[in-house]
């Protein structure tokens, strides 16, 4: 107690009004512990000593730190941190509705079902200030507040030179200083846009490239965060199945989640074909090991969008939306899949042509991705080919309706089905191609427009390299 007070220069009489007290517990010998209240009742406590080894009361899932604050004082601002000391740094510097997540904030987002939980209370404060760490994981924090805020003030606060968190600038510069910087934190995305310098910027996220990390398939799969893809291909060419390939190898190479809304497929033979991926055998002659194994293995990569046969439901636009958002922010899904685009229900407005709605949803879903910091990968039958053509390969541009299904992704691929008879044997030799017909980004993706090809082999479902031309 006496080093929060003397070094964490934190208050005493504040301490006191929130029970943190000295105490010896029997993993760490002597150290601080901060109550967890709920309702004005503790139920829980985070330990720690001022070496910074922490415990935590054990069978217990634990909300915000100071969580009964939310309830009261609605006209003022709601500030996360990161830590318990620096909630009690900013409720000393006047800032009385604070919150702290119970430990800390990862890159990955490990603590977003406080935030989720939390969600409608946050709403109902003016604005939110995101006080987090001065490091990547705390950086990271603002922009994921204000996805799950959308629509709501979100701001982040910025500290001194030589300041790692709120408690560090309450130490060196005082209340007054902290209180500065809370005042003064910036809106993650003000109305109509901002003009900045480049060091002024809101946090942005990294450009990230998920990949299956396999050649020759990284040439064809690079799944940039904040971006949108188009895959295509004729009837039964296997664009789907290759896709969900993709998208279990990705999942495990990036270690991410996956969204999929398949509207043609069944759940079922999506599970099927992972079983086949992962063990090798169908999923109906798995014994009950096994099988509970992959279950649970797919619940963790995988989250899927069960459409209901309700005649009162449909599947526009905002209902897309609105999935796609729960899948990022509630299950942190980092690519989702909309399979396929053709099934959704298309609402122009009056007036409004097909050509000009499908750019306005292009456009839309482009953006959607870019505020979620996450893929979405688009398929989309093309219209019907010519048959005077030939074997001709359709794009973006043979996609019906607009040609945003060319313009706007940041990358577009066919999966096309080829077959040649050998002159001697007779033989068929089957294989896939898959056409990149638009690369947006050819320094960040590392290849440009071509063509490669594999072959898929139905007993594991997978894909292996073509070595034979």
């Amino acid at each position: 107690m006496e080093w929060l007070k003397s070094v964490r220069k934190l208050d005493g009489q504040l301490l006191e009004a929130m029970g943190v007290k000295a105490v010896e517990h029997p993993g760490l010998g002597r150290a601080v512990a901060f109550p967890y209240q709920r309702e004005g009742k503790a139920y829980a406590a985070k330990f720690r000593t001022a070496e910074k080894h922490f415990r935590s009361t054990e069978g217990v899932s634990r909300g915000f730190y100071n969580s009964d604050d939310l309830n009261v004082l609605h006209d003022l601002p709601i500030v996360i941190t990161e830590g318990e000391i620096d909630c009690l740094s900013v409720m000393q510097a006047g800032f009385e509705r604070a919150v702290s997540l119970p430990d800390g904030w990862t890159e990955d987002g490990g603590k977003r079902d406080v935030l989720v939980q939390a969600e409608d209370l946050l709403r109902k404060s003016p604005y939110v200030i995101v006080a987090g760490d001065n490091d990547d994981a705390g950086k990271s924090l603002p922009r994921e507040v204000s996805k799950l805020l959308r629509g709501h003030d979100v701001r982040f606060a910025e500290w001194p030179e030589g300041c790692k968190d709120a408690n560090d600038v309450l130490v060196k510069f005082g209340e007054g200083a902290l209180a500065t910087c809370l005042n003064g934190a910036k809106r993650i995305d003000p109305p109509g846009g901002m003009i900045t310098g480049l060091s002024d910027l809101p946090p942005l996220a990294d450009r990230r490239v998920l990949r299956v990390s396999e050649a020759p398939f990284d040439r064809v799969v690079a799944l940039e965060l904040g971006a949108m893809s188009v895959w295509t291909g004729v009837p039964g060419s296997g664009k789907s199945t290759f896709l969900t390939w993709a998208a279990e190898r990705v999942s495990v190479e990036e270690n991410i989640r996956v969204g999929v809304m398949a509207f043609e497929t069944h759940p079922h033979d999506i599970r099927d074909q992972l079983s086949l991926i992962r063990t090798g055998r169908e999923y109906a002659a798995l014994d009950d090991k096994t099988r509970a194994s992959l279950n649970k293995s797919v619940d963790e990569r995988f989250r899927f969008v069960h459409v209901t046969l309700d005649a009162e439901g449909q599947q526009h636009l905002k209902w897309l939306d609105d999935m796609i958002h729960t899948l990022a922010v509630r299950d942190g899904c980092k690519l989702i899949i909309v399979d396929p685009w053709n099934e959704l229900e298309h609402l122009p407005e009056p007036g409004e042509s097909m050509t000009q709605y499908v750019n306005f949803a292009t456009k839309f879903i482009r953006q959607v991705a870019e505020r979620l910091d996450i893929h979405i990968a688009v398929v989309a039958h093309p219209r019907k080919m010519p048959t005077d053509k030939g074997d001709r390969v359709p794009t973006g541009y043979d996609i019906a309706d607009s040609a945003a299904f060319y313009n706007k992704p940041s990358l577009g691929v066919t999966v096309h089905q080829r077959e040649r008879a050998d002159e001697e044997t007779g033989e068929i030799d089957r294989w896939v191609e898959l056409n990149v017909w638009k690369v947006r980004k050819t320094r960040l993706y590392r290849f440009t427009k071509g063509k490669v090809t594999c072959h898929f082999t139905p007993d594991s479902m997978g894909y292996t390299r073509r070595t034979s031309q």
